[in-house]
């Protein structure tokens, strides 16, 4: 490498003796990809080992974000940084070095991008609720949780979707209205205040909200008190259409049609109806596993100030179908001959794999296709074949395993560890 050049500039250059020595072993991202989310929680950064944050509410870390063909990959790319200090965006190395870094045969099929989009979220209060493209499904595997917290997730009822798109539109409205009843009494961000903690107490009246907002409003509070009882009846009969299930640490949550649903609609399995969270704050920290691709916001629980809806695009993704909370919770199935590794999803589109690496028993993996890891408890090294180290990972950490690592062997470095392995399906499924 020439005097004065980085590794980064070197590998952006084209030096294909660098990209190789690369390849053989993990390429860690930065593990502070965050991104605040009014959602968000305060558990992300304690996690990572980054030390508690008083103040920002983390909703998301991107952990291996290369594809610029998502817009929020694009916008949150992975940055890697090399032994020399400097760093350079994952998505830019995939681009020179595709094929060296994750091998000729993978890169015809999917391109220089990584076709997964993992994410650790960090959820504090009631999501969305959302849909995904027909096809794409996603999964949540439970790494923290507080007692009792739970998430929504499959209509627990036949839904009619004209019905469900018109009752969205009419709550778009009733927003709307209420913003131009408040005018300058209350901004949007005033009213999301009052408002949250209101909508989520199922019991709740207007006499509640009375003393904060009648002053302000005057003769218009009558008015702004029936579309706020319109309001948080529509809050609730949204929510009341979904399945409630509870979550626990450890547990991975699959979200995709049911079989038995999907095989009666001849369609392939998607994403479910979802609103991650619950009303209660009840903080859940997850790893989340799906395909780059674009997120349809069917309903957003009269969130303010008022973002981007597309009733419309989710009810036509969605399967409208009744389902059950059991069907969604995918058990772990030991793998014969692996010792320390179960599979709780082998889907057409990924293979999640779990490690449980001891201190007195490592975990083997077999070389495979690229695929990332991610530490979810204890701390690990990775060695190849021959006994060279080829990575550490602490809990929170995620890497990617180029081609040229081949088989490795997982150790945990004091106390039991679990790392999720994600990987794309197997082809020829």
């Amino acid at each position: 490498m020439p005097a004065g050049v980085t590794e980064a500039q070197a590998l952006l250059r084209g030096d294909r003796a660098a990209a190789v020595r690369l390849a053989g072993k993990l390429l860690q991202p930065l593990n502070d990809n965050f991104v605040e989310r009014p959602w968000g929680g305060l558990g992300m950064r304690v996690f990572k080992g980054l030390g508690a944050s008083s103040n920002a509410r983390i909703g998301e870390a991107f952990e291996i974000s290369a594809d610029d063909s998502d817009g929020e990959a694009r916008r949150y790319p992975s940055s890697i940084r090399l032994a020399d200090g400097s760093t350079l965006s994952l998505p830019s190395l995939l681009a020179v070095h595709g094929e060296t870094l994750l091998g000729a045969e993978f890169v015809a099929r999917h391109g220089k991008r990584w076709p997964l989009l993992p994410k650790t979220l960090a959820v504090a209060e009631l999501l969305s609720v959302q849909a995904h493209p027909a096809g794409n499904t996603e999964v949540y595997v439970i790494i923290a949780a507080d007692a009792g917290a739970t998430i929504r997730l499959g209509f627990s009822t036949d839904v009619d979707g004209a019905a469900f798109e018109a009752s969205a539109a009419a709550g778009r409205r009733l927003q709307q209205r209420l913003l131009e009843l408040c005018g300058a009494a209350l901004d949007a961000d005033e009213l999301q205040d009052l408002l949250k903690p209101w909508l989520a107490a199922r019991a709740a009246t207007t006499s509640a909200l009375e003393p904060g907002m009648r002053p302000g409003l005057g003769e218009r509070w009558d008015e702004a008190a029936s579309v706020l009882r319109a309001l948080h009846d529509l809050y609730w009969e949204v929510l009341d259409l979904m399945n409630e299930i509870q979550v626990t640490p450890g547990q991975v949550i699959y979200n995709a049609t049911p079989p038995a649903v999907a095989a009666e609609r001849g369609c392939a399995r998607s994403a479910e109806v979802h609103a991650l969270g619950n009303t209660e704050g009840r903080e859940i920290l997850a790893l989340e596993i799906r395909k780059p691709g674009p997120t349809f916001r069917a309903w957003d629980n009269v969130r303010f100030p008022l973002r981007e809806v597309d009733a419309a695009a989710a009810i036509a993704a969605l399967n409208l179908k009744r389902t059950e909370p059991a069907e969604f919770v995918a058990p772990r199935r030991a793998i014969p001959g692996r010792p320390g590794v179960t599979c709780s999803v082998d889907s057409e589109d990924y293979r999640l794999e779990h490690l449980e690496p001891t201190a007195l028993a490592s975990v083997d993996v077999p070389a495979t296709e690229p695929h990332s890891l991610h530490t979810l408890a204890g701390a690990v090294t990775v060695y190849a074949t021959d006994g060279t180290v080829v990575g550490r990972l602490a809990r929170g950490d995620s890497a990617l395993v180029p081609i040229g690592v081949g088989a490795y062997r997982v150790a945990a470095d004091l106390e039991p560890a679990a790392v999720l392995k994600a990987g794309l399906a197997a082809r020829g499924r």
